[in-house]
């Protein structure tokens, strides 16, 4: 490392628009410089980076900016790359690699190759509700009635809510240190590289498309569907449908994808491996339900999309699942009470709803996810679980705290299952309404559980 600033601040004072040859003959050694001069001339120099990418991945507070691939005209030397050779405005870079193909997601580290890879550090959760200890966000604060709290006004149902525009990723970074090629030549650093193109990885894999209702008018709902790769429509396969808050109500057919995991977890190549299934992520462009646990016609639609897509394709209608967050979570439980025999299991997270109406929650696979500071979900979801126990169900519970340790939190919920309830209802300590769902798609044994579920032949228990 000494020697390359050593090298570095040589390069520097002996810039100035000298011919090679006069700037051979300032350098410590004719032997070394030479291998400097990549270009005939120093104020002439051409970049040798011939396309930058900007990767990104989602996370449990939406979709950042993860990697970056740098394409050089000629093949470097992995042994030349430091990390401090590149820098990226407000980001930590933690590795740098070369990989033998662009294809990030199916390559490998090699020794030489024009491919760079940057891999920055993961940004912090948001302030947007991801720390625990921040108050609760409210995705619609100008909807709400005066004088009223959010959970008491709450978006208007059919509202068109308060959509932001799809995140961006353009960025300019620097390569700062001298690189080496392959065949030993020294390139420069470099300023103002600027990515040209981005790669929303497992958000590419799903189909956008659009379902014409002709139950309801031929009114529309755009929706993600992903399809397992290898799909073989002599086999069946899983259906796990996400519904979205109404944070992220949207024109955009995306903006449920990048708004966090509710999808993007059973859709990840991690998940995919051992649970090969459809994923399905309606997108809805007003508000579908409201506080006052009304409910628009969008709900229905969502059946009848689901239905369609289950003749169309080979998809298993015993296991098919729901789960959602916030509106999500309240358009399911509502889901459930309406259609008590449709769906094999249902993860529900920082939902609320009346309590006096979810008694066919009793007869079903539910579970339930709320954080303790949260002032709609958590009492909301204490009385529809302590009317259930009333009623002679089993609710199996835990609390655990994400934030602190989320593999203690996974451990914990994962030994709550038993074979003996089919009700199970966590807790997070603290925590807000919008943590709850930035945590909540992490807990893998959660997600596994729903997937082991079946609808059963009757749902009497």
């Amino acid at each position: 490392m000494k020697q390359k600033l050593l090298l570095t601040t040589t390069i520097i004072a002996l810039l100035g628009g000298l011919p090679s040859t006069q700037l051979q003959a300032a350098a410590p050694t004719t032997n070394t410089m030479s291998q400097l001069i990549y270009e005939d001339t120093l104020p002439n120099k051409q970049s040798h980076i011939v396309n930058a990418k900007a990767i990104t991945k989602v996370y449990g507070d939406g979709e950042q900016l993860d990697r970056i691939l740098l394409t050089y005209d000629t093949p470097l030397r992995s042994d030349s790359l430091q990390v401090e050779d590149f820098t990226v405005p407000n980001r930590t870079i933690t590795a740098v690699s070369l990989i033998d193909s662009p294809d990030v997601t199916n390559s490998k580290n090699v020794a030489t190759s024009p491919y760079v890879l940057l891999q920055l550090s993961p940004l912090p959760m948001t302030s947007q509700g991801a720390t625990m200890s921040k108050p609760t966000v409210d995705a619609h604060p100008e909807e709400h009635t005066t004088g009223q709290s959010p959970f008491q006004g709450g978006p208007k149902l059919g509202s068109s809510g308060n959509p932001q525009p799809l995140p961006t990723f353009d960025t300019t970074l620097a390569q700062v240190g001298i690189v080496k090629t392959a065949s030993d030549k020294l390139i420069l650093p470099e300023k103002n590289i600027t990515t040209t193109s981005t790669d929303e990885l497992v958000i590419k894999d799903f189909q956008p498309g659009i379902f014409v209702d002709s139950a309801q008018n031929n009114a529309t709902l755009q929706y993600n569907l992903y399809i397992p790769k290898d799909y073989d429509p002599t086999k069946k396969y899983p259906l796990v449908v996400f519904l979205h808050d109404a944070g992220t109500v949207s024109p955009e057919v995306k903006a449920t994808l990048v708004q966090g995991l509710g999808a993007i977890a059973f859709a990840s190549p991690e998940w995919q491996a051992n649970h090969p299934s459809f994923v399905l992520a309606p997108q809805y462009d007003t508000v579908i339900v409201n506080d006052q646990y009304q409910y628009g016609p969008e709900l229905d639609r969502t059946i009848h999309l689901i239905n369609e897509l289950a003749e169309q394709y080979a998809i298993d209608k015993d296991r098919i699942y729901n789960t959602g967050q916030s509106m999500g979570a309240m358009a399911s439980t509502q889901l459930d009470i309406n259609y008590p025999d449709f769906f094999a299991g249902s993860y529900l997270i920082a939902g609320k709803w009346d309590d006096t109406i979810t008694a066919p929650l009793g007869n079903q696979n539910i579970m339930a996810l709320v954080s303790a500071g949260d002032p709609g979900a958590k009492p909301s979801f204490d009385k529809i679980m302590n009317n259930l126990e009333a009623s002679h169900h089993t609710v199996v519970r835990a609390t655990v705290n994400p934030e602190t340790d989320l593999a203690k939190a996974s451990e914990t919920i994962g030994d709550a299952f038993t074979p003996y309830s089919h009700l199970y209802y966590f807790t997070f300590e603290g925590g807000n309404h919008r943590s709850t769902w930035q945590y909540g798609y992490s807990i893998k044994p959660a997600l596994e559980w729903l997937f082991q579920q079946k609808r059963p032949a009757s749902q009497k228990r």
